[in-house]
């Protein structure tokens, strides 16, 4: 080989290799931690903002139902699970993209339904008060150490998003018994909830909702609270 040869070789190599670090320098200098977002805005209905540690709640949530999914699929790989492409037209997507676009739909329509109920003066009797501060500390002390520090979430915050949770659940249910819904074929809780016709047509676009896309795109679940060892 002449030596003009191998300093062309010298030389590709050397631009491949100067290529390699600065790829692994730009990601260093522009990789997402998510710790660092935790008091962030990522989602706002009429203007009320919910911060990446309170959609958390949302996120333990789903990721743990789906979870469970993914240990029937393959107990050794639930990965695979979350993993998994679904082909249907234009709402093919992975599982994990599912999941997320779930949780913040539920969160929104949670949301939507806390201020419409508040609005209306609808309220929680003492019982299920009591009932929901208990229900909220089991799901906190179900939450081991490593799932509290990766969310940021606490008992006080827990507590909150249950009890908005849980008076968004009831005000839907008395919305179903006051609207006629009868015309969608369906049961007034499927046109209700947050995929629902009646909640997707009528409900929805009375509210002003805005995502922070820049921080929920580098937010991928399947890896927040569950398969964190891998």
């Amino acid at each position: 080989m002449s030596s003009a040869n191998k300093k062309i070789i010298i030389g590709i190599v050397l631009v491949i290799f100067v290529l390699g670090v600065i790829a692994v320098f730009e990601k260093m200098l522009t990789g997402f931690d998510y710790k660092d977002h935790l008091d962030d805005t990522v989602i706002s209905v009429d203007r009320e903002c919910i911060t990446l540690r309170e959609f958390g709640y949302y996120i333990y949530e789903v990721e743990e139902f789906v979870q469970n999914q993914a240990l029937l699929y393959d107990p050794e790989n639930p990965r695979l699970w979350w993993n998994t492409h679904f082909s249907a037209g234009a709402d093919s997507q992975f599982v994990c993209e599912y999941a997320k676009n779930v949780a913040l739909n539920v969160c929104i329509c949670d949301q939507i339904y806390y201020k419409e109920a508040i609005k209306a003066g609808f309220i929680l009797d003492a019982v299920t008060e009591t009932q929901n501060r208990v229900e909220s500390r089991e799901l906190f002390m179900e939450m081991d150490p490593s799932q509290i520090e990766a969310t940021g979430l606490n008992e006080e915050i827990i507590d909150k998003m249950y009890r908005k949770h849980m008076i968004a659940s009831k005000y839907a249910e008395t919305l179903s018994k006051r609207q006629d819904l009868y015309g969608y074929g369906k049961k007034p809780e499927e046109v209700l909830n947050w995929d629902g016709e009646y909640y997707r047509e009528k409900i929805l676009p009375k509210h002003e909702v805005e995502l922070n896309d820049k921080i929920l795109d580098e937010v991928v679940l399947g890896e927040i609270t569950v398969n964190q060892e891998e």
